[in-house]
This record gives C-alpha cells, structure tokens and sequence, in this order.
C-alpha cells in the first residue's frame, strides 16, 4: 500500500469538503449552496487519512472497499474519498476523515450500494437535506443528511474529462438536478 494525495499530481484537483463547525459545504475554498449532487460509487476508496492543516491529505486506501487495514502509526483516522457531479462545479473530489461527515456518508452510502445491482449502468442523484446536530464524546459536530432523489445513466455524466455518451438511456438535462 502506498500513501496517496487526494489531488492530482499538479495539485490543481476539484473538492469539496463538509465544515461541521460552519454547518457548511466548501468547492476549491469557495462556500457554496449544495442541494443536489450525482455519486460515482464505483469511484469509493475507504481507508486511513492524515488530514493537517497547511499539508496535502496523506491516505493509506484500504486494499478492499470496507476491509481494514493496519491502522498506521500517528494522526491517521478513518475516511473516504469518492468522486460526486455537483451540476455547477463539474466532477469534485470528496473526501474524509470528520466523524460528522463520516457518518453522513456512510448512511447514503450504504442505501446506494445495496440499491446499485438493480441499477446497473446508472448513479444515484442525492439530496442534501440539512444536517443533524451530534454530541460525540466530548465534542460537538454536524452529520449531514441526503435522499436519493433517482438514478440517472453513468455515461451521461462527464466523469474524467471523458465526454458524455451520445446514446445515453437518459440523458440529463437542466431539471434534473
């Protein structure tokens, strides 16, 4: 296993983050109002990261999806990456380590895997519902809460830069999300 980054090489990757403290979603620095967003759940890596202010995430991705490895010497914490559509922003980056966050993910996350085989070909477009408010031992922070609104077609989406299907089953179109 090696340790990863979560940006590209030239560190100029698109992500997005959950702040619990701000009850807020951020893309590249920028606040912004997210309400619905497409998941690429074939892209989930589980695994430890090392999240420090001023330095690039390290990650240490598990070897299976949900299968834990050696939890590795220091700050590491449990997480995720995955990549979402957010209609605005294009294909960003989210990813991990907050409990509040952690616990968001793994609720809708779960929904979509088990409803995944029924819907092959496609990804789940969720809804950001809120948040809910958690003590955790002896802290405080935010789990965020999503529905999945529909399943859309995979390839309708731009994910990699590759340019949507042209046959696409359901192409998506400004309504959709």
């Amino acid at each position: 296993m090696s340790v990863l980054g979560l940006s590209n090489s030239g560190g100029g990757g698109n992500y997005i983050r959950y702040m619990p403290s701000m009850n807020a979603w951020v893309i590249n620095k920028e606040e912004v109002e997210l309400k619905q967003f497409v998941v690429d759940h074939g892209s989930v890596k589980s695994g430890w990261g090392l999240m420090a202010e001023g330095q690039a995430p390290q990650w240490i991705w598990d070897e299976r999806l949900g299968v834990q490895g050696k939890r590795p010497d220091g700050d590491y914490r449990r997480g995720f990456s995955i990549k979402l559509f957010v209609k605005e922003h294009g294909v960003v980056e989210w990813s991990s380590t907050g409990t509040g966050p952690v616990m968001g993910f793994e609720t809708v996350f779960e929904e979509i895997w088990n409803a995944k085989d029924d819907n092959a070909g496609k990804v789940a477009v969720v809804k950001y519902a809120g948040s809910e408010a958690l003590k955790v031992g002896k802290g405080n922070t935010r789990k965020p809460k999503f529905e999945i609104v529909k399943w859309v077609a995979r390839d309708s989406i731009e994910w990699d830069g590759d340019a949507p299907a042209a046959a696409a089953e359901e192409p998506l179109d400004n309504d959709d999300f």
